[in-house]
């Protein structure tokens, strides 16, 4: 233990009055005074704390003392505290200092195994994040497909209805076409009936038309080539019967008489058609076009 004073010359000579000499004011005044000031406090702290606080511990002092030095004149620069030593042979202070030693080493590796272990838990969390950035194309890749594949899904699905709804259409279309054309060719027969008279000469036409049609695409002779008969003169030909004699004679016989036939209720929506059809052939058909004009005016 180590104090560093001042004596300012102005007040040199009441210390020499006072105490004789230097040598006499350190062994009676300065060492009594330093011992007992640091008596009191390593009554206070432990060896640890002396050694660990030391640097505190002479601030403090500095500041303690210099009133006390102020008292003898004297002023007090710094005090200084070093490393206890004990007498020869005696180990406890060694000792002591030792275990503080172990003990700041093993404060210091606690310290370092916290921190590697901070550093453990930080470099787990970088791996996660690589990891995850690394699977994260993969992710964004699958959500990608997931909604391509659900937009197809849609757009089949609106394109089966587009289908369906086209489909129906024709459909309608086809069985309105197949409606109007049976029902214009009904009334072609009708008005072919009204032509002719009567449903028989009708029936009668149409059946040797497709006579007609018979014979020529079977080839068959209407004509006999040869005649063979018993009997001359026009009693033997009346005798003489074909293929064309007989068919007229049917044809001709009262027992083909076709009855008018009785009318049959239609459906509202086939004679609603009918009409709509009657309507259209009998409206004029308007020129749509400056040529068209100039040939009906020409007609």
């Amino acid at each position: 233990l180590s104090v560093v004073i001042h004596i300012d010359y102005r007040k040199a000579p009441l210390v020499v009055q006072r105490f004789g000499d230097v040598r006499r004011l350190v062994e009676q005044t300065l060492d009594p005074l330093v011992a007992a000031y640091f008596k009191n406090i390593g009554q206070t702290r432990t060896l640890f704390e002396l050694i660990h606080d030391r640097n505190a511990i002479q601030d403090v002092a500095s500041q303690g003392m210099k009133e006390k030095f102020a008292h003898y004149n004297l002023e007090l620069e710094e005090v200084l505290i070093g490393t206890p030593t004990s007498a020869p042979g005696d180990t406890q202070i060694e000792t002591i200092l030792t275990q503080l030693r172990s003990r700041q080493i093993a404060k210091e590796q606690v310290e370092t195994y916290g921190r590697q272990q901070e550093a453990a838990v930080k470099e787990r969390e970088l791996r996660e994040a690589e990891a995850r950035a690394q699977q994260q194309a993969h992710i964004t890749a699958s959500e990608l497909s997931i909604t391509v594949q659900s937009n197809e899904g849609k757009a089949a699905y609106q394109r089966a209805l587009q289908q369906a709804e086209q489909i129906r259409a024709l459909a309608e279309a086809e069985a309105e076409k197949a409606a109007r054309i049976g029902i214009s060719q009904a009334i072609a027969i009708e008005e072919q009936v009204r032509a002719y008279g009567g449903p028989q000469f009708q029936v009668t036409q149409q059946v040797m038309t497709r006579f007609a049609e018979a014979i020529e695409q079977a080839k068959v002779d209407v004509v006999p080539r040869i005649v063979i008969g018993g009997n001359g003169g026009e009693a033997g030909e009346a005798g003489q019967s074909n293929l064309m004699q007989g068919l007229l004679a049917m044809l001709l016989s009262e027992r083909m008489g076709v009855a008018g036939g009785t009318e049959q209720t239609q459906r509202p929506e086939v004679e609603a058609m009918r009409a709509e059809i009657y309507r259209k052939l009998r409206a004029p058909v308007e020129p749509t076009t400056a040529e068209d004009v100039t040939s009906n005016r020409a007609m």
